[in-house]
């Protein structure tokens, strides 16, 4: 039996991801996974069976009616998370929501307005921001980089493209393709080191030469073969900042060229690369001195589930708010506008 304050979480979709999250969420004292909503009767089934859960339904909106409930975590395609999102917070509940935070940058514009007049807390996921590399490079370049001016970040696959002809795959539904699937967590890691300078303005190409022909397929997500495919395969955007740094990132799914991961950025004292290891370049006296920094084992989903149900128990801000994952969504929305026609500089509208 549940304890009378323990925290009440329902899961919202029921794919791939959703697994980590009830994992996490099942793995914390005086937490309860409630309730699961998925539209694929099977996929529900299995997936209440698995982990216990005694309450399902196929339409999300049924789960908004429980009072016991606390929170939701969103699973959905990008498409629905904002509607998701700001039925859930309008019905009194929490929320912590799958990246990208919106499909665009529009509706990521309404989710921190609902907030703001609810007062509910909203949470992007990132897992990357809170893992245990993340951690120690943002002490680190907070106590030995100096003024942050410059950042590099990529998130690569050489055939990682997922669920092809499934909403993964579709604009309409998920905002994009690699530059809003996974570049999106190099690019919050990279911006939360430099301290979130605003962007102002994007200078973008992408290319489309794998997906459209069902090549570079991943293991990630469930295929359509009756789909289609009208995103990206690569993505590479050049990003200014307000205070003047600059930020250059890759996305890809698909491109002949190995895997790799990484966030690099550079101060006036010292620089900093997240890759397999956390490594620093710097000088003693005028020799350079090179450093690999060990930063633990900590799982930074786990991490993530913790800080969620402080926030939502204290009413703190976030670390991964919702006005960061606005941002990110600007910037995506000007790399897409910006790569349309032809690599022209795009400025970053925020009066909207």
């Amino acid at each position: 039996m549940a304890k009378a304050n323990t925290f009440k979480v329902a899961i919202l979709g029921a794919g791939s991801i959703a697994h980590s999250h009830a994992k996490c969420f099942q793995s914390l004292p005086d937490v309860e996974v409630l309730a699961v909503a998925e539209i694929n009767e099977e996929r529900r089934s299995q997936f209440a069976e698995r982990y216990g859960i005694e309450k399902s339904a196929a339409d999300y909106r049924e789960l908004l009616k429980m009072d016991e409930l606390d929170a939701v975590v969103i699973c959905l395609p990008n498409y629905l998370h904002a509607p998701a999102a700001i039925e859930a917070m309008r019905a009194g509940k929490h929320v912590l929501t799958e990246k990208p935070m919106a499909a665009n940058g529009a509706a990521a514009a309404e989710m921190v307005k609902v907030q703001k007049e609810t007062g509910k807390t909203l949470m992007v996921t990132m897992q990357g921001h809170y893992s245990a590399i993340t951690r120690q490079a943002k002490k680190y370049a907070r106590e030995n980089l100096g003024e942050i001016y410059y950042g590099k970040c990529a998130y690569l696959r050489r055939s990682g493209i997922p669920g092809w002809g499934s909403w993964f795959t579709r604009k309409e539904m998920a905002g994009g393709g690699p530059c809003a699937d996974i570049g999106v967590h190099v690019l919050e890691q990279c911006l939360y080191l430099m301290d979130f300078p605003k962007p102002v303005s994007v200078t973008a190409s992408t290319y489309s030469k794998f997906g459209p022909y069902g090549l570079g397929k991943g293991g990630w997500g469930y295929p359509e073969p009756d789909g289609y495919f009208d995103v990206e395969d690569i993505a590479s955007a050049f990003i200014r900042l307000e205070n003047g740094a600059t930020v250059i990132m890759e996305a890809s799914w698909a491109m002949h060229w190995p895997d790799r991961r990484y966030v690099e950025v550079l101060g006036t004292r010292g620089g900093i690369i997240i890759d397999r290891d956390l490594k620093v370049y710097t000088t003693a006296g005028s020799s350079p001195v090179d450093l690999t920094i060990t930063a633990g084992n900590g799982d930074g989903t786990t991490a993530m589930a913790k800080h969620f149900i402080e926030c939502c128990r204290t009413g703190q801000k976030p670390e991964t708010a919702p006005e960061y994952g606005l941002m990110i969504n600007k910037i995506f929305d000007a790399v897409y506008e910006s790569a349309a026609n032809g690599g022209k500089q795009v400025a970053i509208r925020w009066e909207d």
